[in-house]
């Protein structure tokens, strides 16, 4: 939230088999509430928005009781003027895009007109306006869905899973567009995501919620190290989650070395400064393990570790690697690690190619500096 915005969130709602225990005052312009499928994220954003009643508890914006079951107060969700992106859209398909933003207009005292225009041009569908949804590509339709959001002047605005059906491709391309939104309007944003890296390039603050309860919160590239960020990092595939400090870059080799305790990785080159921190995903099955130093191969990285541990993992064997202060988790084949003789203890090298290593903070933030335009194949 902003400086001078809290939301009180202490509510329970409660299913036959799941609840949703929530209690949390949140302050950040951008709040992010990471969790897997099934964790409570949109019982949590419905809870807020209205079109949920909790079974007891309350709900504060700033100084305004959206409910309070002790005071049996409970604002309609018209009246809390809160704007929802949906993880669909959900625009209106008989009604072209202007239309679109334009909805809701009638039933709200707007005191920015003009933002309208602004909204339009940060979002770059000034040219969509006439089209109808089906003919707007999936990143099209939600930045279309995001200006009507933004269009209505919310207090606040709620995003469920907004890239959630979007590729890879469109999602690098619509984060840009969020950054520059949360950067221009003084609007608070609760966004809730699964995904590690759109929560690193929006968020100011981040909760994890698991099984209807948060499990802890923090600085998004902080909680990257919390045993309760592995679910959602094993869920999006990335098992190796830390953040490593800027030791130095050159720009004309292309590389950017970060300190790991005595060690050094080498990742794709980054202009950050030296000494901040970057957090770094790595696949299980990206590591290769090796019995001997700096193998005459293309990989940059050999980084030395003991075995700790030695689990199956289905057709596989999965190796937790002590390396400085931090562990490693990799997959190898059981024939590989009977080849190898693998035992706890073992001494081994972590062999990994600098390409292989998901910079989650650079690439996803650093793309605001070239924002798509609509001329552009498939936006």
């Amino acid at each position: 939230m902003s400086n001078q915005t809290r939301l009180t969130l202490q509510f329970r709602k409660q299913y036959p088999d799941f609840s949703l225990d929530i209690d949390c005052n949140l302050k950040e312009k951008v709040t992010a509430f990471l969790g897997a499928s099934g964790s409570g994220k949109t019982t949590l954003l419905n809870c807020i928005c209205g079109t949920l009643k909790p079974d007891h508890g309350k709900i504060l914006f700033n100084d305004r009781i959206l409910l309070s079951t002790d005071q049996k107060i409970n604002i309609p969700p018209d009246k809390r003027k809160i704007g929802y992106v949906f993880q669909e859209g959900h625009l209106f398909p008989h009604i072209n895009v202007e239309g679109n933003i334009k909805y809701g207009h009638s039933k709200i005292k707007r005191k920015h007109k003009e933002n309208d225009i602004e909204i339009i041009d940060i979002l770059e569908i000034g040219d969509l306006l006439n089209r109808f949804p089906n003919q707007l590509s999936g990143g099209q339709r939600q930045r279309v869905a995001i200006a009507r959001a933004l269009a209505m002047e919310p207090s606040l605005l709620l995003m469920d899973e907004p890239l959630a059906s979007l590729d890879s491709g469109l999602k690098n391309r619509i984060i840009p567009y969020l950054y520059h939104i949360k950067e221009r309007f003084e609007i608070p944003i609760l966004y809730v995501t699964h995904m590690i890296s759109e929560a690193m390039a929006l968020a100011d603050e981040a909760y994890i919620l698991s099984d209807g309860v948060i499990t802890t919160f923090g600085p998004p590239h902080e909680l990257l190290n919390s045993p309760s960020a592995l679910p959602i990092a094993n869920m999006a595939g990335v098992e190796n989650i830390i953040t490593l400090p800027i030791g130095k870059s050159d720009k004309s080799k292309s590389i950017t070395e970060l300190i790991i305790g005595n060690q050094t990785l080498k990742i794709p080159f980054i202009d950050n400064d030296i000494g901040e921190s970057v957090p770094i995903g790595i696949r299980a099955e990206d590591i290769i393990i090796s019995l001997e130093p700096n193998l005459p191969i293309s990989a940059r990285n050999s980084l030395k570790g003991c075995i700790e541990k030695i689990e199956n993992y289905g057709d596989m064997c999965l190796l937790t690697i002590s390396v400085e202060e931090f562990h490693l988790s990799v997959k190898i084949t059981h024939s590989a690690r009977e080849q190898l003789n693998l035992q706890i203890n073992s001494d081994v090298f972590c062999v990994i190619k600098a390409n292989a290593i998901n910079l989650l903070w650079h690439d996803s933030l650093y793309l605001s500096e070239s924002v798509p335009t609509d001329h552009l194949p498939e936006q």
